[in-house]
């Protein structure tokens, strides 16, 4: 067989699942009011508020609370995604009084026509998060700032936050994807897909991932039906960025702002036991791992957290006292109706994690 053809098939199947989700949202055709309201049930029009504007040239997700408790977060979307995913978050953040912005990672979202930012880029994204957090603290010096990353998200958040920790008060960051589960199988398939299904949107392979990723058919269909969505990278793309996520781990064991790290025990793409070493690995004093007891790889995106989970961001973020911490704090939500096996997976995870 191919080398290249097995190689472009490990390569754009893993970034799949590190993604969490295929499909690529909020292009330009997305944010026009002419879409078929049939594909944004689970997604949110731009023009609504919160709404995707222009600043400096550049799309980005930005909401003001009502009653602004002086707490402002920069968030990051998954591969695949787009800062329109953040839009229900942004509602729940709004109302507790947090400000925020949704930055769209180079390569996705309305600029991705647009000269230097039409393929995926993490390198660039971190300048372009980078100046956006020196702008929020020259311009609301007395607020506190955090950083929100999902999957991809988490992993450039994780490495902004250990680079340049000044420029932030505290992250969070949801299943942190760099050890996937299923990888040798899904690989399979997809050299299959790529040999039998070329132009198949998605093939085996990747509505294999599409299940890993969700069990709710609602959220797989957004994804499936959405005229932006996108499957398939090229492999320069797909080279950089499994280079760059490699070293997440790495960048964490040097993380010293407060971290509030979140993860669904129920996550089938990504390695929840993985993401709690990873915890285990930072060595910042003021850590908290979050498990949601029901939820699997999306929690913080596409409206896919429960009040719990939305009640644990806004306290942690809230906390006068987060700098003064100095042992980890474990935190569960949702865990009442867990089955005996989810029990001891659960047991499983806050061992890995050093509880």
């Amino acid at each position: 067989m191919n080398h290249r053809l097995v190689r472009y098939a490990v390569f754009v199947l893993l970034l799949a699942c590190f993604a969490g989700v295929l499909p690529v949202s909020c292009f330009a055709e997305t944010c026009d009011p002419r879409v078929s309201s049939a594909a944004l049930d689970v997604g949110a029009r731009c023009k609504e508020d919160p709404a995707c504007v222009v600043i400096g040239g550049t799309h980005i997700l930005e909401w003001k609370s009502p009653t602004p408790a002086k707490i402002v977060v920069v968030c990051i979307h998954g591969l695949g995604l787009c800062a329109r995913a953040y839009k229900p978050l942004a509602q729940e953040l709004s109302v507790a009084g947090i400000d925020g912005f949704g930055i769209n990672v180079r390569g996705f979202g309305p600029d991705r026509d647009q000269p230097g930012k039409v393929k995926l880029d993490c390198i660039d994204t971190i300048d372009d998060v980078r100046k956006l957090l020196q702008s929020i603290r020259k311009e609301q010096p007395d607020y506190r700032v955090f950083l929100i990353g999902e999957s991809m998200g988490g992993a450039l958040a994780i490495r902004i936050a250990s680079e340049s920790p000044e420029l932030v008060d505290g992250i969070i960051c949801s299943a942190p994807a760099w050890k996937l589960l299923k990888m040798r199988r899904t690989a399979v398939k997809g050299i299959v897909e790529l040999a039998l299904f070329p132009h198949s949107s998605p093939g085996p392979a990747g509505r294999a991932l599409l299940h890993q990723a969700t069990s709710h058919a609602d959220l797989t269909e957004h994804w499936l039906t959405d005229r932006s969505h996108k499957l398939k990278l090229t492999f320069g793309e797909a080279t950089a960025f499994l280079k760059f996520i490699k070293k997440t781990d790495s960048f964490a064991s040097r993380l010293t702002p407060p971290v509030l790290v979140v993860q669904g025990l129920n996550d089938r793409l990504v390695s929840p036991k993985a993401v709690a070493k990873m915890f285990l690995d930072i060595p910042s004093k003021a850590k908290t791992f979050l498990i949601d007891g029901t939820g699997e790889h999306l929690v913080l995106e596409e409206g896919q957290f429960t009040p719990a989970v939305v009640k644990g961001l806004v306290a942690w973020m809230k906390n006068e006292s987060l700098t003064k911490s100095t042992t980890p704090n474990f935190e569960l939500v949702d865990d009442a109706h867990l089955s005996h096996s989810e029990q001891r997976r659960l047991s499983k995870l806050l061992l890995a994690a050093g509880k």
